[in-house]
């Protein structure tokens, strides 16, 4: 008969008590955790604004928007390391609950990135005019957040932005993925480009199929060759591929008048680095507007590529990869602490 492991079971009985009690929630007694609402392109959001008691009017406040997926304000856990080290530093954060998800309105299969955009302005809006009228603002993004900021490069109110895992052409990404499916799958090897043509042609039959149209799409057999993953069967997550599988960040990063820092991890296997660094250097050029850093042993969240049991319940500021938060923390400082003469 198996045995208990008395420290197995103290470890995971403290684990429990703490995602129970919110022992992980550091820094409550020092900000003004507060759930919002506001309103856009006809959805009420639900939203969370987490203020430092030592936040004074100069400064920063950083909007921090979702990647892909259904997520609450909260990103289920993920965000709360990056509120918690960003209110550390005297920033203010707001992040809101996606179209349909927790109390917001809405449905955000059905959202255009421009929509998602639109969602960052109103959330600016609402800051302005229950307030925080001159305080500086920044964006922090998340993948796919990549190509909602590339419709916000004429926004004024922004100050600075951060993207981490940064995507830069949809198309290619999805080009990316499948290849690194294929190598797990064991389809191909990891050294053979020659299978690189046959992705290319691959992914563009796929992608007129798309463009056809959910039935159109279904019923083709294209999905039986052996290299295809399985078609996507959800209506919905197919109209919303279909309304944004032409997400490229060239054209808005190009006129992007704030400075940006791109963060990657090393080992992201949703994104691939090389060509969004590439191209996000080619589309915003100048040094003092692109940052672009590497986070060894990271993730595609930047989190660390092992992680421990505890993280499946919550994750704290040591899950992430090392460097990472103070990567990003060391430039936010430097943009948000600028005299407003010396920004871009």
């Amino acid at each position: 008969m198996p045995r208990w492991n008395p420290t197995f079971f103290t470890a995971f009985f403290f684990i429990l008590l703490c995602s129970l009690s919110g022992c992980h929630n550091s820094n409550q007694e020092l900000v003004e955790d507060r759930v919002i609402t506001f309103s856009s392109d006809e959805n009420t959001l639900q939203a969370r604004l987490v203020v430092p008691k030592v936040h004074q009017s100069n400064d920063a406040i950083v909007l921090l928007v979702h990647g892909d997926g259904a997520m609450d304000h909260n990103a289920n856990g993920y965000f709360e390391p990056i509120i918690t080290t960003l209110n550390e530093q005297r920033y203010a954060t707001l992040s809101w609950s996606k179209p349909g998800v927790g109390n917001s309105d809405g449905d955000w299969l059905t959202q255009t990135m421009s929509q998602r955009a639109e969602e960052v302005r109103s959330a600016i809006r609402y800051l302005r005019q229950n307030g925080y009228p001159n305080n500086p603002i920044g964006v922090v993004g998340f993948s796919q957040a990549s190509w909602v900021l590339a419709e916000l490069g004429d926004e004024p109110e922004i100050t600075f932005a951060a993207l981490i895992g940064g995507a830069a052409n949809w198309r290619e990404q999805s080009k990316y993925t499948m290849w690194l499916r294929l190598i797990e799958e064991e389809k191909i090897h990891p050294d053979d480009t020659t299978v690189w043509q046959e992705i290319e042609e691959l992914n563009e039959l796929e992608y007129q199929l798309i463009k056809s149209g959910f039935n159109d799409y279904l019923g083709s057999d294209l999905h039986l060759h052996p290299f295809m993953a399985r078609p996507l069967e959800d209506e919905a997550r197919f109209r919303f591929v279909r309304a944004n599988i032409d997400s490229d960040v060239s054209v808005g990063f190009a006129q992007i008048r704030f400075p940006m820092l791109a963060l990657f991890g090393d080992s992201d296997i949703r994104v691939d680095i090389e060509h969004s660094q590439q191209v996000f250097a080619n589309t915003l050029g100048a040094s003092d507007k692109l940052t672009q850093k590497v986070i060894s042993n990271a993730s595609h969240a930047l989190l660390k590529t092992e992680l421990s049991m505890r993280a499946a319940l919550y994750l704290t500021e040591d899950d992430f990869a090392p460097g990472a938060l103070d990567t990003l923390v060391e430039w936010l400082n430097t943009q948000a602490h600028k005299a407003p003469s010396q920004r871009l």
